[in-house]
């Protein structure tokens, strides 16, 4: 009787350790597949994270484009021109702003239209040619800043000069259709000459101009180079008669087009005057964002359900028990056994009398006094109580909580 007991507390013992051990063999497969579908699943909502991600980046791109560029007619800032663009769509011309080629040409230029281009070192070989063959029917093109570059590209007569120390403020001194010679602006522009036959120079300082007419010839409409930025920016076109030149020059017809030209527009073949973003830029961040996550999901693999071990010795279970119980009583650890005994019949009145899986031993001793209609203090000791601490103890506890059970069963 007494190896018994010491048998069935190793039982217990055993059950506890295999409940908190490895997973069985047939639970194996079952978790592999939860496994597998919970990292169907990750993967999933990365896929969506990241592309939510770069929706918003790429629409809080399209938003802020203009904003930070100079002469853009939409930037608000000191170095934009939403300013002059403003007051000239006020005045009865429609401005129009395009940012690409491909929007350049859905445009619509005729012989009442004024052509404006800004950012124009984001021009390239190709793309200049593009704008200068769309723009042949308007009524004025307005070049703002040209670099050597871009005119020679264009094969206008025109050539940049070396900046000249000036007066502070330069009339304009010329007959142009919007200006009048009496027109002042402040000095200090980029300075521009041209011997065709026609050119028409204005704001004169040395051997250079502020702004150079060009009559319309071989195909293309007036051309007008404007080297001081200064007409059209926020923060200086309110000086001496800036405003006036700047809103007389884009009015000269019914509507105004505004060309941004964008980097984008360059393909890897075409050249430009400066260093542009390659328009391989969207597909090179897209395959950077499939590389990481192909890295996160490389990085975060599993390594798979376990598998079983073939042992080479197969032990029967109740070779197993009994010989743990004969460790157990040679130990004379009496006192972990009886708590292996009460835990093991703890959970079993659980089951039985309805209580959750993991219910106090207090707990499952109310409820089965109130079922017996034993002595809750009794009932309490024999599951709660202090540990035994001698073999006929722990005998005495065994039968104990078996009277429990058989009590329970019965009521």
């Amino acid at each position: 009787m007494t190896l018994q007991v010491w048998e069935r507390a190793a039982a217990r013992e055993a059950t506890l350790d295999a409940s908190s051990g490895a997973p069985s063999a047939g639970g194996a497969p079952a978790r592999g597949r939860r496994r597998a579908r919970g990292r169907l699943l990750w993967a999933g909502a990365v896929l969506v994270a990241l592309a939510l991600v770069a929706l918003a980046v790429q629409v809080g791109l399209a938003r802020s484009a203009h904003r930070g560029q100079e002469l853009d007619p939409q930037n608000t800032g000191p170095e934009g021109a939403r300013a002059v663009a403003r007051v000239v769509d006020d005045k009865g011309t429609r401005v129009r702003v395009v940012r690409s080629e491909g929007a350049l040409d859905g445009a619509e230029v005729d012989g009442r239209t004024t052509v404006v281009v800004t950012r124009t070192d984001a021009l390239s070989a190709e793309t200049a040619r593009s704008m200068l063959d769309h723009a042949r029917g308007a009524r004025r093109l307005v070049l703002v800043a040209p670099s050597r570059f871009l005119l020679t590209e264009l094969a206008l007569p025109v050539v940049p000069v070396a900046p000249a120390t000036g007066p502070r403020a330069v009339r304009a001194g010329c007959n142009l259709d919007g200006l009048s010679p009496t027109d002042t602006v402040a000095g200090g522009a980029d300075l521009y000459s041209s011997e065709a036959p026609g050119a028409t120079p204005c704001f004169t300082v040395g051997d250079g101009s502020g702004l150079v007419s060009l009559p319309p010839s071989g195909g293309h409409p007036e051309v007008v180079v404007l080297g001081d930025t200064r007409l059209l920016r926020n923060d200086s076109v309110t000086r001496l008669d800036a405003a006036g030149v700047a809103v007389r020059l884009l009015t000269r017809g019914d509507s105004v087009v505004w060309y941004v030209p964008s980097f984008l527009d360059v393909t890897s073949s075409d050249t430009t005057a400066t260093s542009p973003v390659p328009k391989a830029i969207g597909p090179l961040v897209f395959l950077a964002l499939w590389a990481l996550l192909v890295l996160m999901v490389w990085r975060g693999r599993r390594f798979g359900p376990l598998v079983t071990e073939p042992l080479p010795a197969v032990v029967k279970a109740i070779e197993t028990t009994q010989s743990r119980g004969r460790l157990y009583r040679k130990a004379g650890d009496a006192g972990r056994a009886g708590e292996a005994l009460r835990a093991r019949t703890v959970r079993r009145l659980a089951a039985r009398l309805g209580l959750p899986a993991g219910a106090s031993a207090a707990a499952v001793a109310r409820a089965a006094a109130e079922a017996t209609g034993q002595d809750a203090a009794h009932v309490s000791a024999t599951l709660a109580g202090p540990p035994p601490t001698s073999e006929s103890a722990l005998v005495d506890l065994a039968h104990d909580l078996s009277q429990l059970e058989k009590d329970v069963r019965r009521a």
